[in-house]
């Protein structure tokens, strides 16, 4: 009978400690690394360091995101929290001018042009976010040495 007991307690105790140990794991898994900020389910990461758009992106792949996409007013508003500063995200239209993509993969849908933006010249295919009074978007030449903002979900 004892010996029932002392197995007894000894699984008890095993799956309370797995049960723990997964709990914390997932906790950790839905927390953003450190100067990384949660917002929707995502991580946003503001690098003050100036980079030319595509030198950005590569280093939002090389911390496992992309340059941001932004999809909502709270996401906007949520970026402009960030810095106050015109910033890379993730916007372009290099392949072809006024056909916008994110270089995350998702669809652009729900943007914040400046009046009169994009002018869709050549030259300006890349999305420099946070411009002028307004906090709006811009497409400015991709050569052109901006602080960025970094996305990627939880």
């Amino acid at each position: 009978m004892l010996t029932v007991t002392l197995v007894l307690c000894a699984t008890v105790a095993l799956a309370s400690a797995d049960d723990a140990a997964a709990n914390h794991t997932d906790t950790q898994a839905l927390r953003c690394l450190p100067n990384w900020q949660k917002h929707n389910n995502r991580c946003f990461y503001f690098e003050s360091s100036t980079k030319n758009w595509v030198n950005a992106e590569k280093q939002c792949q090389t911390m496992g995101g992309n340059l941001a996409s932004i999809h909502q007013d709270d996401e906007h508003k949520f970026l402009q929290s960030l810095t106050q500063v015109e910033v890379w995200i993730g916007g372009s239209d290099c392949q072809t001018a006024g056909n916008w993509f994110w270089i995350d993969g998702t669809i652009m849908s729900g943007t914040f042009w400046c009046p009169q933006k994009p002018d869709n010249k050549q030259e300006e295919c890349c999305l420099q976010a946070n411009t002028k009074i307004g906090k709006c978007w811009d497409d400015v030449a991709c050569d052109t040495l901006l602080p960025f903002v970094c996305v990627k979900p939880l």
